[in-house]
């Protein structure tokens, strides 16, 4: 198998789309698998001039046209969506923060060059049949990490609720790093993602135990409508704005372990704005009123880490640690560290 390594501009395969470069539908999905929300936010990434995959095409000759043809092997969806947007049939959303609302027409002429000017990596197949072009993905493939749960979920599901998911990830994923919630090798892997979804949860349901059916039914739910986004994204940012500015002394500490944050959004999302069954499951009625990050406020949570690090169950925060330092997930222990630190912060 021989195969060309390339550049092209946008410019250049749009204006030869269709005229020597088509789609096989024997190696690609049919149109349309990508719902609008994927599209602009594929487009953003563009624009904003981060990387993407490579594109595969095939060199063979057409002899209805009597020409050289380039078939897409791997890239239909990029593709597609590039030339929908150059043609003004694709109009960003807020998926792109700084073009939401624009037709690829609306934007600065400077801006619209620079994409034209976007060079892709493209690998040309030629020499090759079918089964060869097969066999090189499986070799490809072969040597590809296995995908976790929130890869997987990924892979499946297409929806709003996806999207929004990703892009909250983008908007709080420093923070996440900053704070040492999770790791780089972690939010590479989209546990960062699979940590929003367990928050929205909270917001959907309450306080309930963690689990792939969980995770998976809210991406169900919210697959094809999503009426509460844009609270649930408030709720959340401004959680993670609250604790990057008010709470800055935990950073590093023991609460900023994933469970005890989601433990602490837990608290804050109820005395804020109330949770589903959040009276119950907490031991009192939400307030509606805001989160106390004074210095006595901050000191008691320091106490609070160095007690769960130091593993002391004899004293004032005994069954939080005993909450932290057994099943981490169950609904049971999320209520006993949700509490303990509400009663802290409200």
């Amino acid at each position: 198998m021989l195969t060309n390594h390339s550049e092209h501009t946008i410019s250049e395969i749009v204006e030869r789309f269709d005229k020597d470069i088509k789609i096989n539908r024997d190696y690609q999905r049919s149109g349309g698998l990508w719902p609008d929300t994927a599209k602009v936010y594929f487009i953003d990434t563009i624009l904003e001039k981060y990387p993407f995959p490579k594109l595969y095409f095939h060199l063979i000759y057409d002899r209805h046209k009597k020409k050289p043809m380039y078939e897409i092997v791997d890239g239909q969806q990029r593709v597609l969506t590039i030339v929908d947007f150059l043609n003004n049939e694709l109009r960003l959303s807020n998926a792109s923060q700084k073009y939401s609302g624009c037709y690829f027409k609306d934007m600065p002429e400077e801006t619209q060059d620079d994409f034209r000017m976007v060079r892709i990596q493209v690998d040309v197949i030629v020499s090759s049949d079918k089964y060869e072009i097969l066999e090189m993905f499986r070799r490809i493939n072969a040597y590809t990490a296995p995908l976790n749960p929130a890869e997987k979920r990924h892979a499946k599901f297409q929806g709003k609720f996806k999207w929004f998911a990703i892009k909250l990830a983008d908007k709080i994923g420093a923070i996440i790093e900053q704070f040492g919630i999770l790791s780089p090798k972690q939010i590479i892997r989209m546990d960062d993602v699979e940590f929003i979804a367990d928050l929205a949860i909270v917001l959907d349901e309450g306080i309930v135990n963690k689990s792939a059916k969980s995770t998976d039914d809210i991406y169900k739910k919210f697959e094809k409508e999503f009426p509460d986004e844009d609270h649930y994204r408030d709720i959340i940012i401004s959680f993670f704005d609250t604790l990057s500015s008010n709470f800055s002394e935990l950073r590093g500490t023991n609460l900023m372990k994933t469970y005890a944050v989601h433990s602490f959004f837990c608290a804050f999302a109820h005395i804020k704005y109330g949770i589903p069954n959040g009276e119950k499951s907490i031991g009192f009625p939400t307030p509606m009123s805001d989160i106390k990050c004074d210095k006595k406020t901050i000191e008691q949570l320091l106490a609070l880490s160095d007690a769960h690090e130091t593993k002391d169950l004899e004293g004032k925060f005994a069954e939080y640690v005993k909450a932290s330092i057994s099943t981490t997930t169950k609904s049971a222990q999320r209520m006993t560290r949700t509490k303990t630190i509400a009663q802290i912060i409200r």
